[in-house]
Protein backbone atom coordinates (compact mmCIF):
# COMPACT_ATOMS: atom_id res chain seq x y z
CA UNK A 1 0.00 0.00 0.00
CA UNK A 2 3.05 2.50 0.83
CA UNK A 3 4.44 1.29 -2.32
CA UNK A 4 1.42 2.10 -4.71
CA UNK A 5 1.23 5.65 -2.54
CA UNK A 6 4.69 6.68 -3.19
CA UNK A 7 4.38 5.17 -7.02
CA UNK A 8 0.87 7.30 -7.24
CA UNK A 9 2.53 10.77 -6.45
CA UNK A 10 5.86 10.28 -8.04
CA UNK A 11 3.60 9.26 -11.15
CA UNK A 12 1.42 12.01 -10.74
CA UNK A 13 4.70 14.66 -9.94
CA UNK A 14 5.68 13.53 -13.05
CA UNK A 15 2.83 13.89 -15.19
CA UNK A 16 2.17 17.19 -13.75
CA UNK A 17 5.86 17.77 -15.20
CA UNK A 18 5.63 16.35 -18.46
CA UNK A 19 2.41 18.66 -19.61
CA UNK A 20 3.85 21.97 -18.31
CA UNK A 21 7.34 20.86 -20.40
CA UNK A 22 5.29 20.17 -23.59
CA UNK A 23 2.81 22.72 -22.90
CA UNK A 24 2.83 24.97 -25.97
CA UNK A 25 2.26 28.76 -26.04
CA UNK A 26 -1.35 29.87 -24.54
CA UNK A 27 -1.40 32.64 -27.11
CA UNK A 28 -5.55 32.11 -27.22
CA UNK A 29 -5.32 32.58 -23.49
CA UNK A 30 -3.28 35.25 -23.75
CA UNK A 31 -5.54 36.86 -26.70
CA UNK A 32 -8.32 36.17 -24.48
CA UNK A 33 -6.94 38.15 -21.06
CA UNK A 34 -5.59 41.00 -23.37
CA UNK A 35 -8.97 41.89 -25.04
CA UNK A 36 -10.52 41.52 -21.32
CA UNK A 37 -8.20 44.33 -20.32
CA UNK A 38 -8.71 46.72 -23.26
CA UNK A 39 -12.49 46.06 -22.35
CA UNK A 40 -11.75 47.00 -18.34
CA UNK A 41 -9.65 50.31 -19.40
CA UNK A 42 -12.54 51.18 -21.57
CA UNK A 43 -14.83 51.07 -18.66
CA UNK A 44 -12.19 52.92 -17.04
CA UNK A 45 -11.01 50.12 -14.06
CA UNK A 46 -8.88 51.40 -12.60
CA UNK A 47 -10.64 54.01 -11.66
CA UNK A 48 -13.94 52.62 -10.85
CA UNK A 49 -12.50 49.55 -9.29
CA UNK A 50 -8.96 49.46 -8.31
CA UNK A 51 -8.48 46.82 -6.12
CA UNK A 52 -10.31 44.35 -8.66
CA UNK A 53 -7.87 46.17 -11.84
CA UNK A 54 -5.24 45.77 -9.20
CA UNK A 55 -5.50 42.24 -8.87
CA UNK A 56 -5.64 41.45 -12.47
CA UNK A 57 -3.06 43.79 -13.26
CA UNK A 58 -0.77 41.21 -11.03
CA UNK A 59 -2.20 38.04 -12.64
CA UNK A 60 -0.88 39.16 -15.90
CA UNK A 61 2.33 40.65 -15.05
CA UNK A 62 3.13 37.33 -13.42
CA UNK A 63 1.66 35.61 -16.47
CA UNK A 64 3.88 37.68 -18.84
CA UNK A 65 7.03 36.60 -16.77
CA UNK A 66 6.20 33.20 -17.19
CA UNK A 67 5.76 33.53 -20.48
CA UNK A 68 9.62 34.86 -20.70
CA UNK A 69 10.80 31.97 -19.09
CA UNK A 70 8.53 29.69 -21.47
CA UNK A 71 6.53 28.17 -18.46
CA UNK A 72 3.63 28.09 -20.92
CA UNK A 73 1.16 25.93 -18.47
CA UNK A 74 1.47 27.97 -15.59
CA UNK A 75 1.29 31.34 -17.75
CA UNK A 76 -1.60 29.63 -19.11
CA UNK A 77 -3.08 29.47 -15.82
CA UNK A 78 -2.19 32.67 -14.60
CA UNK A 79 -4.28 34.38 -18.08
CA UNK A 80 -7.22 32.50 -17.82
CA UNK A 81 -7.39 33.84 -14.23
CA UNK A 82 -6.50 37.64 -15.59
CA UNK A 83 -9.02 37.43 -18.07
CA UNK A 84 -11.33 36.35 -15.32
CA UNK A 85 -9.99 39.40 -13.14
CA UNK A 86 -10.08 41.61 -15.58
CA UNK A 87 -13.82 40.74 -16.22
CA UNK A 88 -14.88 41.26 -12.67
CA UNK A 89 -13.32 45.04 -12.86
CA UNK A 90 -14.86 45.65 -16.38
CA UNK A 91 -18.08 44.72 -14.83
CA UNK A 92 -17.59 46.59 -11.52
CA UNK A 93 -16.47 49.40 -13.53
CA UNK A 94 -19.30 50.09 -15.43
CA UNK A 95 -22.18 49.22 -12.91
CA UNK A 96 -20.34 52.14 -10.99
CA UNK A 97 -19.60 54.62 -13.82
CA UNK A 98 -23.25 53.92 -14.55
CA UNK A 99 -24.30 54.86 -11.04
CA UNK A 100 -22.48 58.04 -11.18
CA UNK A 101 -23.76 59.25 -14.29
CA UNK A 102 -26.65 58.52 -13.18
CA UNK A 103 -26.14 60.00 -9.83
CA UNK A 104 -24.86 63.28 -12.13
CA UNK A 105 -28.01 63.14 -14.46
CA UNK A 106 -30.02 63.74 -11.71
CA UNK A 107 -27.96 66.37 -10.28
CA UNK A 108 -27.85 68.59 -13.52
CA UNK A 109 -31.65 67.99 -13.93
CA UNK A 110 -32.21 69.73 -10.50
CA UNK A 111 -29.78 72.70 -11.20
CA UNK A 112 -31.24 73.51 -14.10
CA UNK A 113 -35.03 73.44 -12.21
CA UNK A 114 -33.96 75.30 -9.38
CA UNK A 115 -31.55 77.35 -11.91
CA UNK A 116 -34.53 78.27 -14.38
CA UNK A 117 -36.91 79.22 -11.21
CA UNK A 118 -34.07 81.46 -9.88
CA UNK A 119 -33.68 83.38 -13.13
CA UNK A 120 -37.47 83.58 -12.87
CA UNK A 121 -37.74 84.92 -9.81
CA UNK A 122 -34.98 87.60 -10.41
CA UNK A 123 -37.05 88.65 -13.49
CA UNK A 124 -40.13 88.84 -11.48
CA UNK A 125 -38.68 90.96 -9.15
CA UNK A 126 -35.97 93.15 -10.92
CA UNK A 127 -37.81 96.04 -10.36
CA UNK A 128 -37.26 95.39 -6.32
CA UNK A 129 -33.32 94.97 -6.77
CA UNK A 130 -30.98 97.74 -6.92
CA UNK A 131 -28.22 97.96 -9.52
CA UNK A 132 -25.57 96.43 -7.57
CA UNK A 133 -27.28 93.67 -6.24
CA UNK A 134 -28.95 92.73 -9.56
CA UNK A 135 -24.86 92.80 -10.56
CA UNK A 136 -24.16 90.29 -7.82
CA UNK A 137 -26.91 88.34 -9.04
CA UNK A 138 -26.20 88.16 -12.97
CA UNK A 139 -22.34 87.24 -12.05
CA UNK A 140 -23.52 84.39 -9.64
CA UNK A 141 -25.63 83.42 -13.39
CA UNK A 142 -22.94 83.46 -14.54
CA UNK A 143 -20.69 81.30 -12.87
CA UNK A 144 -23.53 79.09 -12.83
CA UNK A 145 -23.84 78.93 -16.23
CA UNK A 146 -20.05 77.89 -16.48
CA UNK A 147 -20.44 75.33 -14.16
CA UNK A 148 -23.37 73.81 -16.00
CA UNK A 149 -20.56 73.79 -19.21
CA UNK A 150 -17.85 72.41 -17.12
CA UNK A 151 -20.03 69.31 -16.14
CA UNK A 152 -21.33 68.91 -19.48
CA UNK A 153 -18.10 68.77 -21.06
CA UNK A 154 -16.34 65.94 -18.15
CA UNK A 155 -19.19 63.99 -18.98
CA UNK A 156 -18.71 63.77 -22.72
CA UNK A 157 -14.62 63.50 -21.92
CA UNK A 158 -15.41 60.27 -19.24
CA UNK A 159 -14.40 62.10 -16.12
CA UNK A 160 -17.52 61.47 -14.04
CA UNK A 161 -15.62 61.94 -10.96
CA UNK A 162 -14.89 65.71 -11.76
CA UNK A 163 -18.31 66.15 -13.53
CA UNK A 164 -20.16 65.24 -10.01
CA UNK A 165 -17.96 67.41 -8.13
CA UNK A 166 -18.53 70.20 -10.50
CA UNK A 167 -22.34 69.81 -10.35
CA UNK A 168 -21.92 69.38 -6.21
CA UNK A 169 -20.45 72.57 -6.80
CA UNK A 170 -22.88 74.39 -9.57
CA UNK A 171 -25.56 73.20 -7.46
CA UNK A 172 -24.33 74.55 -4.27
CA UNK A 173 -23.93 78.62 -6.05
CA UNK A 174 -27.77 77.89 -7.52
CA UNK A 175 -28.50 77.61 -3.62
CA UNK A 176 -26.43 80.72 -2.45
CA UNK A 177 -27.80 82.66 -5.65
CA UNK A 178 -31.30 81.86 -4.55
CA UNK A 179 -30.57 82.49 -0.68
CA UNK A 180 -28.87 86.00 -2.06
CA UNK A 181 -31.78 86.89 -3.82
CA UNK A 182 -34.22 85.76 -0.98
CA UNK A 183 -31.91 87.95 1.49
CA UNK A 184 -32.41 91.12 -0.93
CA UNK A 185 -35.87 90.73 -0.95
CA UNK A 186 -36.78 90.19 2.50
CA UNK A 187 -34.28 93.32 3.06
CA UNK A 188 -36.56 95.20 0.58
CA UNK A 189 -39.81 94.16 2.33
CA UNK A 190 -38.67 95.19 6.15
Amino acid sequence: MEHFRKMSCFFGFFLTLLVCACASRPDEQLNLAQKAMEQAKAERASEFAAADWEAAQQAWNQAQGLLEKQSYGEASTLLLRSKARFEKARNIAKAKRDELLKLIQGQRKAIELRYKNLKADMDANAAKLSTPRKKSLEDSCKDIDKGIEKAQAEVEQGEYTGAKTTAQTTIRKVYEAEKELQGYLSKKQS
